[in-house]
């Protein structure tokens, strides 16, 4: 599953569905996928079990149900809406027959209809919570086992940690494999591909890719000025003060001359310098930047961002980074502060740099957080992946608490003008995780 600005689904989904909820035995009648979900070659008599038990799921029948999983039928087909028997079930609130299809028949819990929305979503918008949670609970269950697997084969193999960003892409694979690589998926081609800074109708700037994603938006301003507050909250005095200031030593109490209290920040995905433009209001003494984008790079240097005092930029990955570490060609550094953005990158990778943090942060008091726009545009996801990060910070020892910042209702729907994939849909108010080390 994806970390971040990865799933599209249609923002203009009203929270009902186009099935009917079905009194028992005048649902709505269905037919078989023909392309637009999952489409594959089943017998007549195949498509006809698999019609019967998405009907028998909409008319809440848990018998029929039962007798046809029994039977064989295959659980997660599709129908030409893109449910299957799970939003059926869901939809109709029955937790036992989700329970039932998850674990006797093979039911997928993150399969998405054609709107993209999963049997989470059909739940929470026909305020079935019960189903809700349930599925929630499954999809939590699925994705810290998956988390594992993929752990024992690497964590962040994905992320290009050994890769020369500079190498020539298109010698590295064939002409075949090339279209099927997308910028907003593979940090390869996503890092070859021509960057376009603009500022569009609404007056936002933003950056889009070749395939015309949005990489960063203005829009995001409001999250990183809460970000940034609540990481440096204790060093808020310094925000009243200007550099000078706070750079000047001191006179301690026995009269003796004291250094000027330090403050080093980390920031990895530059993107437009929004949340680096807050971090600089603190004025820190040490502000390191890891970007790999040549694009965002020499955005960010003609922006004046590498003559700013205390600022310092690594480019390349934050994977060759930590080698560049291992290799003792970078300096071990410890911050006060450390914020995580990445595009086109995965959650597995966001679990690797999790495990970094016990080492990165300076003490108890030093905080950690990240854009979470981790399925973003599917409520279930979103949840989801709220807990699983959480659980994850828990197990290297940190804690998270959360904070709901308020997306304006124009963020979701006429900001997106021009940009191919959005990467926020109507998931309720942004949920700022802020982390610190429990010793």
């Amino acid at each position: 599953m994806p970390a971040k600005r990865r799933r599209t689904t249609d923002s203009n989904h009203t929270g009902t569905s186009t099935h009917s909820k079905g009194t028992k035995g005048k649902g709505k009648q269905v037919s078989i996928a023909g392309g637009g979900a999952a489409s594959f070659s089943f017998s007549e008599a195949g498509n006809a079990l698999a019609l019967q038990l998405i009907q028998a799921a909409l008319d809440d029948d848990l018998a029929a149900v039962a007798e046809l999983v029994q039977q064989g039928t295959e659980a997660w087909v599709q129908d030409d809406q893109g449910w299957s028997s799970l939003h059926a079930a869901a939809s109709v609130g029955n937790v036992q027959m989700i329970e039932f299809l998850l674990r006797k028949g093979n039911a997928v819990w993150n399969l998405v209809d054609n709107l993209g929305y999963t049997a989470g979503d059909i739940a929470y918008s026909l305020n079935q919570a019960e189903a809700y949670e349930a599925l929630l609970e499954e999809g939590v269950r699925a994705e810290m086992i998956k988390a594992v697997l993929e752990a024992s084969g690497g964590a962040g193999a994905d992320g290009g940690g050994d890769d020369d960003h500079d190498e020539d892409l298109d010698s590295e694979m064939p002409d075949s494999d090339k279209q099927l690589l997308s910028t907003a998926s593979d940090n390869k081609t996503f890092l070859h591909s021509k960057l376009r800074f603009i500022t569009d109708e609404t007056g936002q700037e933003v950056c889009v890719d070749k395939e015309g994603n949005g990489v960063m938006m203005g829009w995001e301003s409001g999250i990183m000025r809460e970000t940034v507050d609540e990481m440096l909250r204790p060093f808020a005095g310094r925000r009243k003060l200007t550099r000078e200031e706070v750079t000047k030593p001191s006179i301690g109490e026995d009269g003796e001359e004291e250094d000027a209290e330090e403050l080093s920040v980390l920031n990895v995905g530059f993107g437009l310098g929004i949340i680096d433009s807050f971090l600089q209001e603190y004025h820190p003494t040490n502000h390191l930047i890891i970007e790999p984008h040549p694009d965002v790079l020499a955005h960010a240097r003609s922006r004046g961002w590498f003559e700013k005092p205390g600022v310092r930029f690594y480019e390349g990955t934050w994977q060759q980074y930590v080698q560049d570490l291992e290799d003792e060609k970078e300096s071990y550094e410890s911050f006060d502060a450390v914020y995580f953005d990445t595009y086109s990158e995965h959650y597995k990778d966001l679990h690797a740099f999790f495990d970094l943090l016990p080492n990165m942060l300076r003490s108890s008091l030093s905080l950690f957080s990240f854009f979470h726009g981790l399925g973003a545009t599917s409520r279930s996801f979103y949840d989801i992946y709220t807990s699983v990060s959480e659980l994850h910070l828990r197990e290297i020892g940190l804690e998270t608490v959360w904070k709901d910042v308020v997306i304006n209702e124009a963020t979701a729907t006429g900001t997106w003008d021009g940009v191919e994939r959005k990467y926020w849909g109507d998931v309720g108010p942004y949920r700022l995780p802020v982390c610190h080390l429990e010793f």
